[in-house]
C-alpha cells in the first residue's frame, strides 16, 4: 500500500522486491510488456526514468494501451513507478496518481519520495527539449517541460537522507555526453537553447549538492554509461534499457 503524507508525498512500501530501472520508453508500451516477458521479470519494482510517452494521444488511447501493460504487471507482481520526461504532458504528473485506475502503474509528482527495501528514493522529472523549435505546443511540446529546482527553504533537504535520486536529465558534474556536438545544430535554430541547457544543468548541480545520494539514475540522453563523482555513482540509461539496482530474491538473476 502506498501512503502519501501531505505535501511531502512520502510513498512507503514495506514489501521487499527486486528493484530495476528502465530507460526512456517514448510511448512504446507494447515493447515494454514484451521486454518484461522476455527477461522474465517478476516480483519487482520497476522505476522508469521519464519520457514514458503520455500526452500525445487522446486519453482513451492510453486507457487501452496502459491497461494491457497493467495486466502484465499484475500477473508478474510488478509495480511500475514513472517520472515525467520532456516528452510527457506535465499535467499527468501534477499529482501522484494511478492513471485510469490502473493499480500497478503510478505516475509520480516531482519531489515524490519513495521508500523501497529500506532505501530512500527522491524523484524529480522534467528536462529541456533540444528540438522544441520544431514541435507544436500542447501537442508534442509543453512550455512547463523543464526541471524545476526547489531550494532548501521550499523543500527540506536537510531533513532527508537519500540513497537514490532519480531524474530525467542530469547534473553538469556528470560531464558532457557523447552526442553533445549534435546539439550545435539545434542551438543554431533556437537562440535561447544553449543558455537554457546551461541553466538547467547548473540547477541540477544544486540538486546534487543538496542531496549527495549514493546512486543517481537518469535517461534523456539515449546513452548507456556510468560515472562516479565524489561519492555518487551516476547511471544513464539508454532507450528501453533495463538495469538491475537491487536483486532480493533467489533464483534467476536478470
Amino acid at each position: 500500500m502506498h501512503v502519501l503524507f501531505g505535501k511531502k508525498f512520502l510513498i512507503m512500501n514495506n514489501e521487499e522486491k527486486n528493484i530495476k530501472f528502465v530507460g526512456d520508453i517514448h510511448g512504446h508500451f507494447s515493447k515494454l510488456s514484451f521486454l518484461i516477458r522476455q527477461f522474465d521479470i517478476k516480483n519487482s519494482y520497476i522505476i522508469q526514468v521519464g519520457d514514458f510517452g503520455v500526452g500525445f494521444h487522446k486519453d482513451n488511447y492510453y486507457k487501452t494501451e496502459l491497461s494491457k501493460v497493467d495486466e502484465v504487471l499484475k500477473k508478474r507482481k510488478i509495480e511500475l513507478f514513472v517520472i515525467r520526461g520532456n516528452h510527457d504532458n506535465p499535467e499527468w504528473f501534477k499529482e501522484s496518481n494511478h492513471p485510469f485506475g490502473l493499480d500497478n502503474i503510478l505516475l509520480l509528482k516531482d519531489y515524490s519520495e519513495l521508500t523501497l527495501n529500506n532505501k530512500h528514493f527522491l524523484f524529480v522529472g522534467g528536462a529541456v527539449s533540444v528540438d522544441r523549435f520544431q514541435r507544436t505546443p500542447y501537442k508534442d511540446f509543453w512550455y512547463d517541460e523543464e526541471f524545476v529546482l526547489k531550494l532548501e527553504h521550499e523543500f527540506p533537504y536537510r531533513d532527508r537522507v537519500f540513497d537514490v535520486v532519480v531524474t530525467h536529465t542530469r547534473p553538469a558534474v556528470c560531464g558532457a555526453f557523447k552526442g553533445f556536438n549534435n546539439i550545435n545544430y539545434y542551438i543554431l535554430q533556437d537562440a535561447d537553447l544553449k543558455e537554457d541547457l546551461i541553466t538547467e544543468s547548473n540547477a541540477m548541480d544544486k540538486l546534487w549538492e543538496f542531496t549527495k545520494p549514493k546512486n543517481w539514475f537518469y535517461g534523456h540522453f539515449h546513452e548507456s554509461h556510468t560515472i562516479d563523482h565524489e561519492n555518487t555513482k551516476f547511471r544513464c540509461l539508454t532507450i528501453d534499457e533495463f538495469y538491475e539496482y537491487e536483486y532480493i530474491r533467489t533464483g534467476r538473476n536478470f
